[in-house]
């Protein structure tokens, strides 16, 4: 029973492949050639595509051949009641209460390849801000489901090319890409389609691009933001656009040569003020804020940023906080492990943003029994489900500093580069230099945060030896064998995490990307079933 079960499952009709072509007019009537490859059994007579929820667009011009190359025979007004037989080599359109099916005989069994055309007028519609497209290809009630799907969409004209730099492209409730490609837009699944899977697409195009012939209601921008209700795009940022957009044009001139050269110059300039007759600092600098320490170290670096050793940094403060331990513990193979443990943050709401932000990553990942194991924290920054979470962390962590908003604020510059120049040159230090042993674990974490911390631990015990025997504390903070494992995997994560954050606001803006499952919504025209009946 279960074989002959399986077996007539598989008898089921299947379709392998969908190919939609989309090709667009200056008047925003589409011509859409849907290509279906298709395992058809003795189940049903007939095929259709459900196109509900378009009017007042109208289908015409339909036509429909299979894999022979037989043209079939197109006879108006369908009727879904007559035999498989009458129906084969014929087609036609089904006039529904708001919209249309366009339905063609199954014919005889076996691989068959069904290639369905027909005109959707005004499938560009006018909006006060925009024209856009927002149609389902292919609804979730369809049946059967394709294993693989693509849609084409293409001007019928070398004046209607899309590119990213004008338009905007969004795909949901499929798994898979949406992108330009050389003037076109191609929307393309990347696993077999199940049972709740659906092929909406929206698309925003500029006024004047087209002559759309319908009104739709409402604004775009409100269509776009009822669509993203539930998927998880984000919302799209202009002045990101913006930059990105004035970027790309300056990359293509010679202009970025001597902007980097003024830079440059720029930033040499000011890092030799700062460093002019510069001398030890041996106090900690702006109240112990790694934060605003980190600032300054980026806002005088010559390009880029830096964050992965601020965040080494704080995992040495929230250990000298006492919010996290090492210390062993059993493992599962009965062996004593230096493992990463997570206390309660003491006095957490007089601690820095960051530091609460990433003790409260920590505890959560490392669930009831308070170890952060590496795997666990690389889970927990890589879950869709913490994306909240982790965004959140990012853009504490991003604070963005100009050099110029230091021109007046020498005195912490210096203290800075007067601390890190101390710790370069510890080893320098007479006995008379011992009395700052109480600084020393500070010390530790400003030396991570400047990338020195090997060198200076290394010095500290030339000095002083015995200082990590007798401050546990201190002990924990040099542990060199359990802070790297955590270390990389913090940096491994956020580099993800803030990888994924940026690809999903380039998504959101409309630059392509992957399509969400979720969303979809504010009234998207077509669905309405379809497949064999």
């Amino acid at each position: 029973m279960l074989l002959a079960s399986a077996a007539i499952a598989y008898a089921q009709p299947q379709l392998h492949d969908l190919d939609i072509q989309v090709v667009l007019s200056k008047n925003g009537d589409a011509r859409i050639t849907e290509i279906r490859r298709m395992s058809i059994d003795s189940q049903g007579t007939e095929c259709y595509i459900g196109l509900a929820n378009i009017r007042p667009s109208a289908i015409i011009e339909l036509t429909v051949s299979d894999e022979k190359g037989l043209q079939f025979e197109n006879i108006g007004d369908w009727d879904v009641d007559r035999s498989r037989d009458w129906k084969t080599g014929k087609c036609g359109i089904v006039s529904t209460r708001n919209g249309y099916e366009v339905c063609w005989g199954l014919g005889d069994e076996g691989e068959r390849t069904y290639v369905t055309s027909y005109t959707m007028t005004g499938l560009v519609r006018s909006h006060p801000d925009a024209d856009a497209i927002r149609q389902i290809f292919l609804s979730s009630d369809v049946s059967p489901k394709p294993t693989h799907a693509k849609v084409t969409i293409v001007g019928a004209d070398s004046t209607l090319t899309f590119t990213p730099d004008s338009c905007g492209i969004w795909g949901f409730r499929f798994n898979g890409e949406i992108s330009f490609e050389n003037g076109t837009i191609v929307a393309e699944t990347t696993e077999p389609m199940n049972s709740e899977a659906a092929l909406y697409l929206m698309v925003q195009f500029p006024k004047g691009m087209f002559e759309p012939t319908i009104q739709d209601e409402g604004t775009f921008e409100e269509k776009k933001l009822q669509a993203f209700e539930g998927s998880d795009y984000l919302g799209g940022d202009d002045t990101v656009d913006a930059i990105i957009g004035i970027v790309i044009g300056l990359v293509m001139w010679i202009l970025p040569i001597f902007c980097g050269l003024a830079y440059i110059w720029y930033v040499w300039r000011a890092r030799r003020r700062a460093n002019k007759d510069l001398l030890w600092y041996r106090d900690i600098p702006l109240g112990g804020n790694l934060q605003k320490a980190n600032d300054i170290l980026n806002a005088y670096r010559y390009f880029g940023t830096d964050y992965n050793n601020l965040l080494s940094a704080c995992i040495l403060k929230l250990i000298d906080l006492g919010a996290i331990t090492i210390k062993p513990v059993q493992n599962k193979k009965g062996k004593m492990v230096n493992s990463f443990v997570i206390n309660e943050f003491q006095d957490a709401c007089n601690q820095p943003l960051l530091l609460r932000k990433l003790h409260t990553i920590f505890k959560v990942a490392a669930g009831d029994d308070t170890i952060l194991e590496p795997r666990e924290l690389k889970s927990y920054m890589k879950s869709q489900s913490n994306e909240s979470v982790t965004d959140s962390f990012i853009n504490t962590l991003h604070t963005k500093t100009s050099l110029s908003n230091y021109k007046d604020r020498q005195d912490e510059v210096r203290q800075v580069f007067g601390l890190r120049k101390f710790l370069k040159e510890f080893t320098l230090l007479d006995e008379r230099g011992v009395n700052e042993v109480t600084l020393w674990k500070d010390y530790m974490i400003y030396a991570t945060l400047f990338g020195i911390a090997d060198q200076v631990i290394k010095d500290m015990k030339k000095i002083n030896p015995e200082f990590f025997n007798m401050d546990r504390v201190a002990a924990q903070m040099a542990d060199g064998m359990t802070l790297p494992t955590i270390n990389s995997a913090l940096h491994s994560s956020y580099t993800r995490a803030y990888m994924n954050k940026v690809n999903r606001e380039q998504r959101a803006s409309g630059h392509g990307g992957h399509s969400s499952w979720g969303g979809g919504g504010g009234g998207f025209h077509g669905g309405g079933g379809g497949g064999v009946r």
